[in-house]
């Protein structure tokens, strides 16, 4: 989180866009940046269970990242998307686009009647509207931050179903009443997703990062670290 949050000084600083795509070490739960985590989950669980637990410095409900799954972040100043709505959709048509070059039907989410808010309940729990969505089921769930002149949008891409592991967590929902969601498609292994990821940024003219970014980027971050890291910011709601 510190790193993309770096990234997303670099972007008000000199106006540079990037996509960065990673992978957690082990399987992490992410909260959004003002989700009641206190009153949706278990903090207790998670303490005795020894999960890791971090807050985002972006907004939405509570992710189960698996160590299997991609996880990409874009930053950019606001006007290379037009806004914040143009970019969330922008960013995932480029995302189904890389899904069909691995032979995916991928397709947006239609606008939904209801939004879920940050009320109890998993991102991946429904699709509210232009989510990148693969034979009916929500795949790749984002969240954003306006930063002022600047945006930062990342999202886990979920290649298998996670809502049973973080359920296990809730203090409303027993795991054996939770709404299963469909089972998610066999998808590519996450260096091929990368690959076509990249790819599909670079068809659209961007070029590869410098050498030299990554580690800009590893010790810009340490500005940020001691937030990410402190159970206060975690546990702040």
């Amino acid at each position: 989180m510190a790193l993309d949050h770096a990234l997303l000084d670099r972007a008000t600083d000199d106006g540079s866009v990037v996509l960065r795509l990673y992978r957690w070490a082990g399987d992490t739960v992410s909260f959004g940046a003002n989700e009641r985590a206190l009153r949706s989950w278990d903090r207790s669980a998670f303490e005795r269970s020894r999960q890791p637990v971090v807050r985002r410095p972006t907004g939405g409900r509570a992710v189960w990242h698996g160590a299997d799954d991609l996880t990409y972040a874009v930053t950019a100043p606001l006007t290379t998307f037009g806004g914040l709505r143009p970019a969330y959709r922008t960013i995932h048509e480029r995302l189904a686009r890389a899904f069909a070059r691995l032979g995916h039907v991928a397709a947006l989410a239609p606008q939904a009647a209801h939004h879920p808010g940050l009320d109890a309940g998993a991102c991946f729990d429904m699709a509210v509207g232009g989510e990148v969505v693969i034979g009916g089921r929500k795949t790749v769930g984002s969240a954003q931050l306006a930063a002022g002149p600047s945006l930062l949008q990342h999202g886990a891409i979920a290649l298998a179903d996670r809502a049973a592991a973080l359920a296990r967590f809730g203090r409303e929902k027993p795991l054996d009443t939770v709404r299963q969601l469909p089972t998610a498609p066999l998808l590519a292994m996450p260096l091929a997703l990368a690959d076509a990821i990249a790819a599909e940024w670079l068809d659209g003219g961007a070029l590869a990062a410098p050498a030299w970014l990554a580690d800009w980027a590893e010790a810009a971050s340490e500005r940020h670290a001691s937030r990410y890291r402190d159970l206060a910011w975690t546990w702040r709601r």
